[in-house]
């Protein structure tokens, strides 16, 4: 006898009913989400207010400190107002950190319909455990502020006693304290300010090719967070049906970044920047770019070009190096046909560095090279790459593009105990396939632990300032 017959799921099936209401209900729930992230950002952003909340903070323990000293003056009264207010201060930026830290764990790890999750780019633990721990000292600086308050006003309410009364009012100070600890650390920056790429500002390159193919291109990618990845991405296959024939789509991508680079350095107009993008996409491609309305137009990539500039301003120079002796005539060989070109930041902090290597090969065929890097005391103190170099023929390219696709391009991460300090030489060494030495060029670093205007912490700061300013100068 047959049993009852049960029809199997088929993955070509139309999606249920019901899991398109659930999908559509999350997409309302994430939209409230990211506009109370809005709001409460907004309001913590508020001109002054955050140096109001920092004053506060200092104001608030040093009022409840003075009522120690036994000053006819200091009053627990005005104590508790100082701390009462510094409360309701910190309520804002406190709310802000929440719904950043939700939307932001939407954005990224979310599988539902319209949204995607992006836990296979680089970077998304790192952006939510940063999220996380700001939450934290969000609520220790908040609570702080509040049991000073209520510490305070049992002073001021209850007969407590003089013994009692010292350490309630001591405890008030310690915890106030604490509450301008995790103000200076957090007032610094509010994260996921900008709309259009509000985790932009969280993201640290960690990850990344040594060898840039496409030097630009691989250089902004890396700098992108996973949300803004994944737009890319996107965005970029869309665009590859719109290139002119005789152009890959990578080559044509180069050659549009080098244009806006070359107008953001005032050596293009826009116009001229414009008809050097028509020469490689079509009409329908540049009716996409200077669309307002999409999320990555014209506009929003000279803002990521921004970012990624004040990221790494080492390789944008060899790059300015490159482009303005090509101008001037000074583009020559040594005279073993190779030119050489390093940069290296004059000071490195956190025992960490970022070394660029460019690399053309004048000679008469392409060529297999060694480039060993000697860090001296660093980790390790020597790296050994053998990679393809091939020909270039300086005389024959005139685009910056051009140059840039002929040349080796690498990105070297150095690193050094955290014990080491001062100057430190790195010695760069570029070997034929035959052993003979092409060239050899020393370069040096001083580490350095206290802030300068290439250290990571200083770099992701005017990162984010970069693309904040560009934001606000093209709502002005």
């Amino acid at each position: 006898m047959k049993g009852p017959q049960v029809a199997l799921p088929t993955p070509y099936a139309a999606e249920p009913e019901t899991n398109s209401n659930k999908s559509r209900a999350y997409s309302k729930r994430i939209a409230r989400i990211d506009s109370q992230r809005k709001f409460w950002t907004k309001v913590s952003t508020i001109r002054y207010m955050p140096s109001i909340r920092f004053w506060f903070s200092i104001a608030a323990p040093a009022s409840a400190g003075v009522i120690l000293t036994n000053w006819e003056y200091s009053s627990v009264e005005i104590a508790i107002i100082f701390f009462s207010i510094l409360s309701i201060l910190l309520l804002p930026p406190h709310f802000s950190s929440l719904f950043a830290k939700m939307s932001a764990r939407h954005r990224l790890q979310l599988r539902i319909e319209g949204f995607k999750s992006k836990e296979a780019y680089p970077g998304v633990e790192r952006i939510l455990n940063t999220l996380h721990e700001r939450i934290l000292r969000e609520r220790v600086r908040l609570f702080s502020a509040i049991l000073s308050a209520l510490s305070l006003f049992a002073v001021w309410e209850i007969e407590t006693g003089y013994v009692l009364g010292q350490i309630l009012v001591s405890f008030s100070v310690i915890l106030g304290f604490i509450s301008w600890l995790n103000t200076f650390y957090l007032e610094g920056s509010i994260p996921m300010r900008s709309n259009k790429f509000p985790l932009l500002s969280l993201h640290a390159p960690t990850l990344h090719e040594s060898v840039l193919n496409r030097v630009l291109t691989d250089v902004l990618v890396a700098h992108l967070d996973p949300e803004t990845a994944g737009s890319w991405d996107d965005w970029t296959m869309l665009l590859e049906e719109k290139v002119r024939d005789g152009h890959s789509p990578s080559a044509a991508l180069e050659h549009m970044l080098t244009a806006l680079h070359l107008n953001d350095r005032g050596l293009l107009t826009s116009e001229e920047m414009m008809s050097s993008i028509r020469e490689v996409y079509k009409i329908s491609a540049l009716d996409k770019l200077t669309d307002t309305t999409a999320k990555i137009n014209i506009v929003s990539i000279q803002s990521l070009l921004a970012h990624t500039r004040a990221w790494q301003p080492g390789l944008f120079r060899l790059i300015d190096r490159l482009h303005d002796a090509s101008k001037n005539g000074e583009l020559t060989l040594s005279e073993n046909k190779w030119r050489t070109d390093l940069d290296l930041p004059p000071r490195s902090s956190d025992g960490q560095s970022d070394l660029f290597v460019m690399v053309h090969n004048g000679g008469d065929s392409d060529m297999t090279i060694e480039v060993e890097i000697v860090t001296a005391h660093g980790e390790p103190e020597v790296q050994t790459l053998r990679v393809p170099c091939k020909r270039t023929r300086i005389k024959e390219v005139v685009t910056l593009d051009g140059l840039l696709d002929s040349a080796l391009v690498l990105w070297i991460g150095l690193a050094w105990p955290s014990t080491v300090s001062g100057p430190h030489p790195v010695q760069v060494t570029i070997n034929g396939d035959d052993g003979n030495t092409l060239s050899s060029t020393i370069v040096q670093t001083t580490l350095t632990s206290s802030l300068h205007p290439e250290s990571a912490g200083v770099r992701m700061a005017d990162a984010a300032e970069e693309v904040r300013r560009l934001a606000l100068s093209v709502s002005e």
